[in-house]
């Protein structure tokens, strides 16, 4: 593959697992004890992770396979690629927090109201009736992202689940250029991507998504970025991402696609059960 794969961190992995899992075996431990011990990961052999886990490197091997990985060195290269914490909250934030937590929180605070703000713009309502013809008009619905903003693709399809209305969402770069490869001009795709780079990131899934003749639609703070030109329709989720800020922007464009939605196909009644 030419492209990156990891689409999220080796923790999203491990905890979607943990969340998930009825049975709390073998792999559950194993994937507990390296979430407990995640930062040390990315400097450890397999033998000395099996060692921590008190189970054979055979084990781990096919645990690293049962999590979607080809082996061991697979995982390991994902680890490499993994984003830091530095990467999340750089040092100088971190520093600034301790020094002076006051004015640090009120700058943070204000970056999140200004790009909730920005979201919720006259323009960017404006826009909202058209994307929700589209995505009740469509056959299907696939929420395409990467890193944290995948959280926002599963909230939005955890409220449209209320309105019969399945959004297909996968963490996984090769489910995700599956998904891709199979819409259709009757289908529908939205974009969830900050600062636009999803389709740099991920040419092959982009691509497709274009070639399907699928209906886009785009949340992104990077509205004027060529790759949107084909966009049924553009959402602006604000206009920082310091500090990864542009998540709440994110969230509430999803919130208002919803309510959105709701306004036009939803009923009073939906999901109530009806007495007898």
């Amino acid at each position: 593959m030419s492209e990156p794969s990891a689409m999220g961190s080796i923790a999203e992995k491990l905890l979607d697992y943990i969340n998930t899992t009825i049975q709390q075996g073998t792999n559950y431990e194993i994937a507990t004890t390296m979430v407990r011990n995640y930062s040390k990961l990315k400097n450890m052999s397999i033998g000395d992770i099996a060692e921590m886990c008190y189970v054979s490197t055979p084990t781990i091997s096919r645990f690293c396979r049962f999590i979607g990985f080809e082996d061991f060195k697979d995982m390991r290269s994902q680890l490499e690629a993994d984003v830091s914490l530095s990467g999340i909250i750089p040092h100088s934030f971190h520093t600034a927090l301790v020094q002076d937590t006051s004015s640090v929180i009120d700058d943070y605070r204000e970056a999140i109201v200004l790009n909730i703000t920005t979201t919720m713009s006259p323009e960017n309502v404006a826009k909202l009736p058209d994307i929700a013809r589209i995505l009740h008009g469509s056959a299907r619905v696939a929420f395409f992202s990467h890193h944290f903003l995948w959280d926002i693709g599963r909230y939005l399809q955890s409220r449209m689940v209320y309105l019969d209305r399945l959004v297909e969402l996968y963490l996984n770069h090769d489910r995700q250029l599956e998904c891709a490869q199979s819409l259709g001009p009757g289908d529908a795709a939205i974009i969830c991507s900050a600062g636009g780079t999803y389709p740099i990131r991920y040419p092959a899934i982009a691509n497709a998504i274009t070639q399907s003749g699928c209906r886009l639609i785009a949340i992104t703070q990077n509205v004027s970025s060529s790759y949107w030109n084909h966009a049924a329709s553009i959402l602006s989720c604000g206009v920082t991402n310091n500090i990864d800020t542009a998540k709440f922007g994110a969230l509430a464009a999803v919130e208002l696609i919803f309510l959105e939605y709701l306004k036009q196909y939803g009923s009073v009644d939906q999901g109530r059960t009806q007495a007898l």
